[in-house]
């Protein structure tokens, strides 16, 4: 495996134990209480996924176990590749796999992130104005960039499914790549396809899906509303692309919950992902690559 996706794997775990280190947390006690932890959020994370996988077997027309594989592997690779290279292009090959048209299969993948995206930006907006908190500035920020790029390039491909007008052929031209033109409109017809009158139908069951981790975080908290609301505030700081939300996703819980609490959560969300390891076995990294210009190839 290269070096970098190693280093991606070790960095959350630094992370953690600097945290730890940090806020004097007796790991040795955390541990040893953890599996009891571990154990309700493997529950919410498997009920979220679940969930997430009945809404993306609607949308791509194949079974509900073969669109849980692919979330599941989708995350794992998302720990160490945030952002379409990760998540979307992964669900698009196991999509492929169950002979989905590559570009038909990419071009949901990307469909289903933003629709997770704005499930968990809704979500968390509904709930804020109960629980606001200065700190929470920057989470703000990203909800709202989140929610108007995602309405924004999604009503743009929809409007411009049929057609590359002339701001994107000058576009094609500088960074000459005229040679995918073909494949980008198949790429806007798919995105155009699967933009449907069931999309808010998705978000709904999708913020349903999501707030399943409130479980988990009111044998904390014993209070299930602020516990939805932490679900969606750090379901946002996992949106920041940095590898597992290393950083990021310890700011977002400090403002609820106590270190302990961090470091058991943290702890238990980059092992329930590394979990979808198990279904990697049938793809490597080279094969990854390889997809990966594959999609932009002609």
């Amino acid at each position: 495996m290269d070096k970098k996706y190693i280093a991606a794997i070790v960095l959350p775990f630094v992370v953690i134990i600097i945290y730890a280190y940090i806020f004097k947390i007796n790991v040795v006690y955390v541990l040893k209480e953890d599996p009891k932890f571990f154990l309700i959020f493997l529950l919410a994370y498997v009920a979220q996924n679940s969930i997430s996988s009945f809404k993306d077997s609607s949308l791509i027309k194949r079974r509900v176990d073969i669109a849980l594989r692919a979330r599941l592997l989708g995350n794992f690779v998302g720990l160490l590749l945030p952002g379409w290279a990760g998540q979307e292009l992964v669900r698009s090959l196991v999509y492929n796999k169950h002979e989905v048209n590559l570009r038909q299969a990419f071009s949901y993948s990307i469909l289903i992130g933003s629709i997770d995206v704005l499930a968990i930006c809704l979500g968390y907006i509904l709930l804020l104005p109960f629980f606001f908190n200065p700190l929470e500035f920057i989470f703000i920020l990203v909800v709202l960039f989140n929610i108007a790029g995602w309405i924004a390039a999604l009503s743009y491909f929809y409007l411009q499914h049929n057609k590359v007008n002339k701001i994107e052929q000058f576009i094609f031209k500088i960074v000459k790549m005229e040679r995918i033109v073909t494949d980008y409109m198949e790429f806007k017809y798919y995105l155009k396809q699967g933009t449907t009158k069931d999309f808010v139908i998705y978000i709904i069951i999708d913020i349903l899906g999501f707030a399943c981790y409130g479980g988990y975080f009111y044998y904390i908290t014993h209070n299930i509303f602020i516990s939805i609301f932490i679900s969606f505030l750090y379901q946002v700081s996992i949106l920041i692309p940095i590898p597992s939300a290393a950083v990021v996703g310890e700011l977002a819980l400090s403002i609820f919950l106590n270190p302990s609490y961090v470091f058991a959560t943290r702890l238990n969300y980059i092992i329930s992902n590394l979990l979808g390891s198990i279904f990697f076995k049938d793809m490597s990294f080279e094969e990854l690559k390889k997809w990966s210009k594959e999609i932009l190839k002609r």
